[in-house]
């Protein structure tokens, strides 16, 4: 099995889709090197706990822990011969080191938790423990704060004044103390009243903690596998992903078990997170920028030259209309001097350059750059230009031959009366 990084880069110049499958197949292979190691894990695990099973000995356990400090003026416990009831785990020879409890400052909400790290730990190394009086004076030393070190102070004196007999005879009469006083009260009436509100809802959460707190409140809450207890979790559960799961063709889950509900729910959620980071993975693709390409450079292109100014018409005596001369381009003027010493230089809204203004600007002949309004103006200029140059060909003519002009000035006078 490839991982993620055995796979050879691709070229970069590839179109979006070839980059889109790429990533997907690099996402893909490191899902199934990840599962792959998980695999093993498991299969490891389980061939421990066979082992653990099978070939289970006694082995000398790590140092249990701080003991209690017992106050000046109390004695010491007598011993009993009932040591706890556990086995020790044993992985090829090697001992096991598990992690002691938390102090514990008598919080009603974590003492579940210690009570349960406690006798993980003593069953894990029961050798460290050879009578019961042991593992109760080894719990006492955890209880550090607030109510859990006042009883363990009672606990730890009581035999001062009783001729050295214990408080708590065996473990077991300890526990039951310890879960009246600090365990959660009324757990089972909060856990089912929690059920009757939307508390328990998924809400924003994932699928997973959803899960994890419907499980710890069905077991608080006693409730029994069945149609109540999956009906209460699809009621809870995502709508989408309860419509997927009750929508199922093939392989739908019962209503009358709630494991195969979570089960298809977690299957729906990792479905639908792998096509949403497909689905993102190929709009990345699609909206990456291509990579530039120059562009030939295009010829510019030669500015029409400026229309000639409108000549006036020249009277009939004389011969011809002297041509007007164009004057050079002035210096256009120091407008707007504030924001030049502000540093802000003065944009052409015609071609967007910097440096002149519009009325300036050398595009302003440029058919291309000119707008609706000043190609009309232009149109009409050039009009106007050609019927001066017609007039002043007529002048000319009848200054030549006035006769023939006065001849054709007058049909022309009568054509337009009969019209």
């Amino acid at each position: 099995m490839q991982s993620g990084s055995d796979i050879a880069p691709q070229d970069p110049a590839t179109n979006p889709e070839q980059e889109a499958w790429r990533r997907l197949t690099t996402v893909q292979a490191r899902l199934e090197h990840q599962a792959g190691q998980l695999t093993e894990i498991l299969n490891t695990f389980h061939e421990l706990q066979l082992y653990v099973e099978q070939h289970a000995t006694h082995t000398v356990p790590p140092d249990p822990g701080p003991t209690a400090v017992q106050p000046a003026d109390t004695v010491q416990t007598p011993a009993h011969s009932d040591p706890l009831s556990a086995q020790s785990f044993t992985c090829g020879g090697d001992r096991l080191h598990p992690a002691p409890p938390d102090s514990f400052d008598g919080e009603r909400e974590k003492g579940r938790a210690f009570i349960n790290s406690c006798d993980l730990y003593m069953s894990l190394t029961p050798d460290a423990f050879p009578d019961e009086q042991t593992c109760i004076n080894w719990v006492l030393s955890y209880m550090k704060g607030g109510r859990a070190a006042r009883l363990a102070t009672r606990t730890l004196r009581y035999p001062n004044s009783h001729g050295g007999v214990p408080r708590f005879s065996a473990y077991a009469e300890f526990r039951a103390q310890f879960i009246a006083e600090f365990w959660p009260r009324d757990v089972k009436r909060k856990a089912a009243t929690t059920f009757e509100t939307s508390t328990y809802h998924q809400g924003s959460r994932s699928v997973d903690e959803y899960i994890d707190e419907f499980q710890d409140l069905a077991e608080e809450a006693q409730f029994p596998d069945g149609a109540q207890l999956v009906f209460r979790f699809r009621h809870g559960l995502d709508p989408r992903i309860e419509a997927k799961v009750a929508n199922m063709v093939d392989g739908r889950p019962s209503d009358e078990r709630v494991q195969e509900w979570i089960d298809a729910a977690r299957l729906v959620d990792y479905n639908t997170r792998a096509n949403q980071d497909f689905r993102s993975a190929v709009t990345k693709a699609r909206t990456a920028p291509a990579p530039a390409v120059r562009n030939p450079a295009t010829p510019a292109f030669r500015a029409l030259p400026a229309p000639a100014p409108r000549p006036v018409a020249a009277a009939p005596s004389a011969p011809t209309a002297p041509a007007s001369r164009s004057l050079p381009p002035g210096v256009p003027m120091d407008i707007d001097l504030s924001r030049q010493r502000s540093g802000t230089p003065i944009i052409c809204r015609r071609c967007k350059k910097p440096g002149h203004i519009a009325r300036n600007c050398l595009d302003q002949f440029d058919i291309r750059s000119m707008t609706t309004e000043e190609r009309d103006d232009w149109v009409m200029g050039l009009l106007a230009d050609l019927d001066a140059v017609r007039a002043a060909a007529s002048a000319e003519a009848q200054a030549v031959d006035p006769i023939s002009a006065r001849r054709l000035t007058k049909y022309r006078v009568l054509k337009i009366a009969e019209a």
